[in-house]
């Protein structure tokens, strides 16, 4: 192969890991149907773009005698979309209704026994008012659901406005077939109307390279820019 190829084929790898890592799954529900008014859980949807794996992202409301709770709306973003259309916000998942969101769960639950690299999950979030959901704690498993294990402290969410939160996951699934991520959603002020809601959009389960590889292809971009000059 021409030396000059073979930068070129290095520079566009190492830009292309390090630019966000390998996209295992994504969804961003622009193809799911909107609900006019939100709807009982649970909810369950596989990946929509982007996916190498099987995997599954579900919504389960602690409260479950409460109806009209989740549901798809119209009110999507462009924030953390790392594999479509950038220029259109399309929809989102909404969870509302204050403090009967309370103890809701969203889950990606994913084979990696395959995966030997750190996993993050990262998503857009946005607590439309003050009365919404105001925090979550993230936790893992990897005996399928039996045992959570607590990750980080509780994050607050931010009200009106759209921010990414991204969840390092080290390589605590590397090699396991039942792996989970959950998010557990507290606060919300005791009101009972859908219009006290918070959104969720652009979940992306993303496998990251380990150093050594950043190290492998910098090292393939700087032997063939050497060989490249003492060839002219």
């Amino acid at each position: 192969m021409h030396l000059k190829k073979i930068i070129l084929l290095a520079s566009a790898a190492t830009l292309a890991v390090s630019a966000s890592g390998q996209i295992l799954a994504f969804w961003d529900f622009n193809d799911e149907a909107v609900t006019s008014t939100l709807v009982n859980t649970p909810f369950t949807f596989a990946p929509n773009a982007g996916s190498q794996l099987t995997a599954e992202l579900s919504m389960v409301l602690a409260d479950t005698a409460s109806a009209q709770t989740f549901g798809v709306l119209a009110e999507g973003t462009t924030v953390n979309d790392l594999v479509n259309d950038p220029a259109v916000a399309g929809n989102a998942f909404a969870f509302s209704r204050g403090e009967r969101s309370n103890g809701a769960t969203m889950s990606v639950a994913f084979d990696a026994s395959s995966i030997n690299q750190p996993v993050s999950l990262s998503f857009a979030i946005n607590r439309v008012v003050a009365n919404g959901v105001s925090a979550y704690q993230a936790s893992y498993s990897t005996d399928g659901g039996t045992s959570f294990t607590n990750i980080g402290s509780l994050q607050s969410i931010a009200q009106g406005t759209w921010a990414t939160h991204e969840i390092d996951f080290g390589t605590v699934f590397a090699g396991a077939d039942e792996a989970i991520v959950r998010l557990t959603f507290s606060g919300g002020v005791q009101n009972w109307s859908t219009d006290h809601r918070t959104n969720v959009d652009n979940i992306a389960l993303i496998a990251i390279p380990e150093p050594r590889v950043y190290a492998a292809l910098f090292g393939l971009l700087a032997l063939g820019f050497v060989a490249w000059r003492r060839r002219r």
